[in-house]
């Protein structure tokens, strides 16, 4: 029987592998780390959500002069006959003797039909105004909320935000200022 040489238990080969051997154990290690009295864990980073808000619930808001103002309307959808609408001005900055116009209207556009409903009051200072009488639709429809802040004085710009289209077929530019109202 013949014998042959065990290359790995061999004086010469012995350092070689044990190199290997710990070169590897060591690049293995990398990275880690404890000892008797700590430990660190390493944990993947939460992964982030970014939310945008829905353009619907946001106010409606345009700016002149130094004054903002903004529009907020509820409910979105309704029935005829019971649904009740409800608007809110905000007007902030530098606001002048004014009259502030709420309008809700179901013509297809700001140039045909007239406001169902017109209502008007007076302001001189910034803050928050509600449509003096809540406004219920008769009929089905989309019925859009115009605002108008309109300075006494003939130098100051008007300023409107409205829900109505400029022109027939063209979209509303700002849909959150339209109720869609349905038959009962």
């Amino acid at each position: 029987m013949r014998r042959y040489a065990d290359p790995m238990h061999s004086p010469r080969t012995l350092p070689l592998v044990t190199s290997v051997l710990l070169t590897a154990a060591l690049v293995t290690a990398a990275g880690c780390s404890s000892s008797s009295t700590s430990s660190t864990t390493t944990t993947a980073p939460k992964p982030t959500t970014t939310t945008v808000p829905n353009p619907l619930d946001l106010p409606a808001t345009g700016s002149v002069d130094g004054v903002t103002l903004s529009v907020t309307s509820s409910p979105l959808t309704g029935v005829a006959g019971s649904t009740t609408m409800h608007v809110k001005a905000q007007l902030t900055g530098v606001v002048t003797a004014a009259h502030l116009v709420f309008q809700i209207s179901d013509a297809p556009s700001a140039e045909s039909g007239r406001a169902a409903t017109t209502q008007q009051i007076t302001v001189s200072h910034p803050g928050s105004f509600d449509l003096p009488t809540a406004f219920t639709p008769p009929k089905a429809g989309n019925w859009a909320i115009t605002v108008t802040y309109a300075p006494t004085s003939v130098k100051d710009s008007k300023l409107s935000v409205s829900g109505l289209p400029p022109k027939v077929g063209l979209s509303a530019p700002f849909p959150q200022l339209v109720t869609v109202i349905t038959a009962g």
